[in-house]
């Protein structure tokens, strides 16, 4: 008894050990970024054109659209858009307008969706410290500013205005207008030291590119107007400012919005959790009210069909797909399951039509069947001759049934 009672206190402590380690990194995940972890995660981007990092915050809390925009903007006939071609391209795409903005920096693009974890990273801190990561984008611009790396020239204008409570933020913006260079840089040198050696930065060194005091400076991008510079930063107040107007037209196809700032829209984020409890109650009830009403009106709740065309991949933000799918469906297999689903749907017999010309045979037969039994009682035979009538009654109903439903 006593060893019985023993194990089974063995058996429950072994149970609740395995339980606290399987939920420690989701209470892990509840936990705000220390601001050493904001440095960490920012370094990459913070130099970046204000205008061109609005929008990599905002896509980056859309990971799924991100990594189907990349593997689009990779695909043949699309490689190559630039302008009004790109644009006109873009219009079917039910995608937030950051992500079509980033579709014009296929690098961005791309290193957002091979570094999924620093991106969906990213997206949960700019949605759970919004003004954190306001700030630290600011002291980042200071620390290269101190450390004389940060200055305008021939691809950017370096200035200054006023933020919250009186202090001077840093902007950043393109020196020409119509085309944004997007720099690569060494975050230990253009920063100065690192002062967090527990946190070394992000850094994504571009390969064979020639650094000059830390920063490299590609082929700028002719931007397409129509989808860019409908949205700045507001660092007075943390938030990104978005012209309403302008925003509505990228995207007829998507629900118009009223707000003259910008709001993470929680029906575009797939299935990819919130991992902050306040962000996961914000948006969750708005997801899951959401998805009751199209349930409640009979919307189809499985892959978009639509969405699956011109050689694309498949609508990864669609509830069917997970971050998981995301990482690894990319190869041959994967496309190949998905683009197999119509065939198999289609060379089903429906049930509908079967059930009809079954009932139509069992009609006909009946009627065969009350014929015969009419003209076997006008004249009814001796019983001498009645083995010959079954014979010939049965083998008109099994001519009828073989001519009919049960082929």
């Amino acid at each position: 008894m006593h060893k019985l009672l023993r194990t089974i206190v063995w058996a429950a402590a072994l149970v609740l050990i395995g339980f606290q380690t399987a939920m420690a990194p989701v209470l892990a995940q509840d936990t705000k970024l220390k601001k050493e972890e904001l440095d960490q995660l920012l370094a990459p981007i913070a130099l970046y054109p204000d205008d061109l990092l609005t929008n990599v915050l905002m896509a980056s809390t859309y990971p799924l659209d991100v990594v189907q925009a990349a593997r689009w903007r990779k695909e043949p006939v699309t490689a190559k858009l630039k302008g009004d071609p790109l644009v006109k391209a873009l219009e079917p795409k039910d995608w937030d307008p950051s992500i079509k903005a980033l579709v014009q920096f296929p690098d961005v693009l791309e290193t957002m969706s091979d570094k999924l974890d620093w991106t969906q990273k990213l997206g949960d801190a700019f949605l759970a410290q919004q003004d954190e990561v306001m700030d630290e984008i600011q002291f980042l611009r200071q620390k290269a500013e101190a450390a004389g790396n940060l200055k305008s020239n021939k691809q950017q204008t370096v200035s200054t205005e006023a933020g919250a409570a009186g202090e001077e933020v840093i902007v950043i913006e393109p020196a020409s207008p119509e085309t944004v260079y997007v720099p690569i840089y060494e975050p230990t040198v253009v920063y100065g030291p690192w002062w967090y050696p527990d946190y070394p930065p992000y850094y994504w060194p571009y390969p064979g590119a020639s650094y000059v005091n830390g920063f490299f400076w590609g082929t700028g991008i002719a931007i397409a107007g129509s989808i860019w510079g409908w949205n700045h930063f507001d660092w007075r107040h943390h938030d990104i400012n978005v012209d309403v107007n302008r925003w509505n037209n990228i995207n007829v196809n998507r629900s118009k919005i009223t707000s003259g700032k910008w709001e993470h829209n929680a029906a575009h984020r797939g299935s990819v959790p919130y991992k902050n409890k306040e962000v996961r109650e914000k948006y969750g009830k708005t997801e899951r009210a959401r998805e009751a009403s199209k349930d409640f009106r009979g919307f189809d709740t499985g892959l978009d069909k639509s969405k699956i065309g011109g050689g694309a991949a498949p609508k990864l933000q669609d509830k069917a797909g997970d971050l998981s799918k995301a990482r690894e469906g990319t190869g041959p297999k994967a496309k190949q399951k998905v683009s197999e689903r119509p065939q198999a749907r289609a060379a089903k017999p429906s049930p509908g039509a079967f059930d009809v010309k079954r009932g139509a045979d069992v009609r006909r037969d009946a009627s065969r069947g009350q014929a015969s039994r009419t003209a076997m009682n006008a004249g009814r035979p001796s019983p001498g001759q009645r083995g010959g009538a079954p014979r010939g009654g049965g083998g008109h109903r099994g001519g009828g049934g073989r001519g009919g439903g049960r082929r």
